[in-house]
Formats: structure tokens, sequence, C-alpha cells
């Protein structure tokens, strides 16, 4: 039942991701990561986050990242990647109990993530360990699954590009 209202709640707030393009300097438009734009100050997105019940995690955070979890168990991570307060990548981590509940929502952000960017570059595709890249000129993102023993899923939000 934990593991399903942490699948559910982690879905809900990956759609909620996946929202309009916002532009936030000249014409650089970037990738939206839960409805805000990239292209926002790292601890503007960081102080968002806190407010949408993130707690800030003083003892991992360094000068260019900023690590924020669900819960003291760390079932879900979000590590805020920046150059003087630039956004450069966001890492979203989430650990399961289970196979099943990594493989599902692997899954669902592979679909909703080919519906936005179109048919993603598969790297590796096996049961154990699937990687999706998704990329336009607005950004990058990268769904990575391990399903060994300890099942994980990341999800990796980059500003940059090929076309970078």
């Amino acid at each position: 039942m934990k593991t399903k209202t942490l699948f559910f709640i982690l879905c809900s707030l990956f759609i909620s991701a996946v929202g309009a393009l916002s532009a936030c300097s000249g014409d650089r438009q970037f990738i939206t990561y839960r409805g805000m734009s990239m292209g926002m100050s790292a601890n503007g997105m960081a102080d968002t986050l806190q407010q949408q019940g993130l707690a800030l995690d003083t003892l991992h955070s360094t000068p260019t990242s900023i690590v924020l979890a669900d819960t003291l168990k760390r079932n879900f991570v979000v590590t805020i990647y920046h150059q003087n307060d630039t956004i450069t990548d966001i890492l979203e981590q989430y650990s399961a109990t289970y196979n099943d509940s990594t493989s599902n929502l692997w899954q669902a952000m592979h679909d909703e993530l080919q519906k936005e960017f179109g048919w993603p570059n598969m790297g590796k595709h096996g049961d154990l360990h699937k990687e999706a890249t998704f990329e336009d000129d607005r950004g990058t993102i990268i769904l990575t699954l391990l399903n060994t023993y300890s099942p994980t899923m990341s999800v990796r939000y980059s500003t940059t590009t090929t076309q970078d």
C-alpha cells in the first residue's frame, strides 16, 4: 500500500513537470521541471520545491548542488546542479522495494515524455537496465531504470543539448 501511494504521488509530481514551455531569458526556451522553467534560479527552484513538501538536505548539498528529499527514508531525492545559481541539471532519483514499482514508474514516465518529445534514443533496453534519451532545442531528459538488488530509477533534466 505504501509503495502504491508513493508511486501515485511520484507520477502526479511528474505529470505536473511535463507542463507547457516557459520562456525565461531572451529567445532561449528551457524544458520544464514540475511546471517550472529550468531557466529560473537554482535557489528559486529549491525554495519552490520546499513549498511543495520536499525537505532541504543540508548534509548532502554542496556549493554546486542543492539536495532535497521527500522524507527521511529518501525514497525520492532531487538534486539541483548549478553554476552561480544558474541551473545546469536536475536529477531525480527514485528507490523502491521491488522491481515492478520502478518498472511501472519508468514506463509511465517514458510514455508521457514520448508524447511531448517524440520517440527517444534508447541506449539500453533490457529487463534490468533501460535508458531513454529525449532531446530537443530546449534541453535533454535521460530516463534510466536499474532493477538489480536495489531497484532504482533516475531522471536527469539538463539544459544542454547536442545543438549547444
